[in-house]
């Protein structure tokens, strides 16, 4: 692996992380608030980090197989990847999804301890699977 691709990955793996504990969808009570990063940036920047952190996952996982290949390649193994990235990530930004839409959904505990670590799992491996799939040469050009 190259500087920038290292580098990349070590900016996926804490986009994930802080897109994990950006919420308090795993605390027990609504009172605790450690873990919730909403409450250490300050309750007016959760919108936008609730944003950010998203689109920087997506942007990184992108660059991701762009640094590896030296371009963008999307064939159907890469593009089938890339849209099942994104079908996990929303998964995990469901709730914000659902307030901005007005929409009275909660989650419950289960879900955000099942969706945060099928989120951790299949997007490292996605993550890494896409950049490799970048880097082979296709069979038929």
């Amino acid at each position: 692996m190259s500087f920038k691709s290292d580098l990349l990955a070590l900016i996926f793996g804490g986009s994930m992380i802080l897109l994990i504990f950006g919420d308090q969808n795993l605390a027990h009570d609504s009172s605790v608030i450690v873990g919730n990063l909403d409450a250490v940036f300050g309750l007016r920047l959760w919108p936008i980090m609730d944003i950010i952190y998203p689109l920087v996952t997506v942007l990184v996982f992108l660059l991701y197989g762009y640094v590896k290949s030296g371009g963008f390649r999307f064939r159907l193994p890469t593009f089938l990847l890339f849209v099942s990235f994104l079908a996990v990530l929303f998964l995990v930004i469901a709730d914000d999804v659902t307030q901005v839409l007005y929409l009275d959904i909660h989650f419950s505990r289960s879900y955000w301890i099942a969706t945060s670590a099928i989120y951790e799992i299949y997007g490292s491996f996605a993550f890494f699977l896409y950049g490799e799939l970048h880097e082979r040469k296709p069979v038929n050009p």
